[in-house]
């Protein structure tokens, strides 16, 4: 994570909301105003990228979704599971793609430089579409399972604590996924390409 997406999407949300609410703002309040700095780094990433891919689309849209929601429910709640809404969509966007030809991770990955060539080289090993699905599997079941945490947590945990926790909640349970998929790609890396027959 690039150090200004940590302080757009983590670091400046939480100061605002301090601050606001400091000031007398409502939690609704100034949740709504810290959901602006988030906004503000997706934004940036896709100026800096020159496109829009599809974790910056499904950002724009839970932020949109989120303070619309949050303003028409006056639902300081609802702003909070934000992160949720994104993160559910994406880990049963993982699970739905196993119905597909080819699990999203392919998609996510072809957009490397390089990657669709080695991609389609490998697709044909059935080892290698095992792989890539078993990974689908762990990640869409890891982004529900902490999608879900967040919102049992928004039921009982103050916003303020909540802001703190929740990338916490995030690095604690997606923090080994990307660990045990960074050792199997290396592992996937060593297997030898297989030659067509």
């Amino acid at each position: 994570m690039r150090r200004a997406d940590l302080l757009l999407g983590i670091v400046a949300p939480i100061a605002a909301y301090w601050v606001l609410t400091a000031l007398g703002a409502s939690d609704l309040t100034a949740l709504a105003w810290g959901a602006l700095f988030p906004l503000v780094g997706v934004l940036v990433g896709i100026a800096r990228e020159r496109r829009v891919d599809v974790l910056a689309a499904l950002s724009l849209g839970a932020i949109a979704a989120s303070v619309a929601g949050a303003l028409l429910l006056h639902s300081a709640t609802f702003l909070l599971v934000k992160e949720s809404l994104m993160t559910g969509v994406i880990g049963l966007g993982f699970l739905g793609s196993l119905l597909a030809r080819r699990p999203l991770p392919v998609l996510l990955l072809r957009g490397r430089p390089g990657a669709a060539e080695v991609i389609e080289a490998r697709w044909v090993d059935p080892g290698f579409r095992r792989a890539l699905r078993g990974i689908t599997i762990v990640w869409g079941c890891a982004l529900l399972a902490e999608a879900g945490l967040r919102v049992v947590l928004a039921l009982f945990v103050p916003p303020g604590v909540l802001m703190v926790v929740s990338p916490l909640l995030a690095a604690a349970v997606l923090g080994p996924v990307a660990l045990w998929t960074a050792r199997r790609r290396a592992a996937l890396r060593r297997t030898p390409v297989p030659v067509p027959a």
